[in-house]
């Protein structure tokens, strides 16, 4: 495995999840600051009778906060990219789009707004545009990709954990429409679990043909359980009693087996592996999933 791979962080498990996503929850936050002179601008203007005035920094007012907005969805994915060893660039530059409009923005504003000359308009603005891109950065434009040893792509290994981190957040989903303060903990363990097996994938990508029908196997076993229980649970008729210890059942048979899978994949032992996946997908044939 390239020595790139095996310097770069580690597959976020679910406590590193929550202090990224209150680290990139904050960044941007003061971008909603910006336009507050604005709309004090645009309010006085109202009250003054001023048209001309409330449309010009009424539509400022819009404009920076349109900006970031974008400007969080930027931070956003640049964190998911940051996050992983293996990573697609984000697709669209929503940084430097919040960028141009903060840049623009603010020049229209300095130019119809305060009545700065057309040229110093167009200063003030580069001045913010640039501040904004030195301060918050660029997009990230490279994939973190590469081929690996043993045949094994990088591609190949992203398409496989995204499909993977999909399926769980689907199986999230439909866990916060169950109210069983039980059912929510265990399924949370679940979800947690599932992403330290992805985890221990990028760690070893060399692991992801072993765990190809772990993964697809117990991931949709799971979010069809989980979404076919919670759709009954918030049905006029609820739950019926033997539905209610069905799913039970399956929830502490995936637990187990999600923990025991784990420890299997690690210590690459193939063949239990695959006579533990069959056992459960097994099961899950008998309580109607497939």
């Amino acid at each position: 495995m390239n020595n790139t791979l095996s310097k770069a962080k580690k597959y976020t498990p679910a406590a590193r999840d929550a202090a990224h996503t209150i680290r990139y929850g904050i960044k941007g936050l003061l971008l909603f600051l910006l336009p507050v002179p604005a709309l004090i601008a645009g309010i006085i203007s109202l009250l003054r009778g001023d048209v001309a005035g409330t449309l010009i920094t009424g539509g400022a007012f819009a404009a920076y906060m349109i900006s970031a907005i974008i400007a969080r969805e930027g931070f956003r994915r640049e964190g998911e990219y940051k996050r992983h060893r293996l990573a697609r660039a984000p697709k669209t530059p929503y940084k430097s789009v919040a960028a141009l409009f903060t840049g623009i923005t603010t020049g229209v504003l300095a130019w119809l707004g305060a009545g700065y000359g057309f040229v110093a308009a167009i200063l003030i603005g580069l001045a913010a545009l640039l501040g904004f891109t030195l301060y918050y950065g660029l997009d990230p434009r490279r994939d973190k990709v590469g081929t690996l040893s043993l045949g094994v792509s990088a591609d190949e290994i992203i398409d496989a954990l995204e499909a993977a981190e999909i399926r769980i957040r689907d199986i999230e989903k439909a866990g916060d429409r169950i109210s069983n303060p039980t059912y929510s903990q265990q399924l949370h363990r679940i979800t947690a679990k599932a992403r330290e097996i992805l985890g221990s994938i990028e760690d070893d990508p060399t692991r992801l043909a072993r765990a190809r029908k772990f993964l697809k196997v117990y991931l949709d076993g799971t979010r069809k359980v989980t979404e076919g229980y919670a759709r009954s649970h918030s049905s006029p008729t609820g739950v019926t009693a033997a539905l209610e210890t069905d799913f039970s059942n399956v929830l502490n048979s995936i637990e187990q087996t999600f923990d025991e899978q784990h420890t299997k994949l690690l210590s690459n032992d193939n063949f239990d592996l695959d006579v533990q996946i069959t056992v459960l997908e097994q099961q899950l044939k008998r309580e109607g999933v497939f």
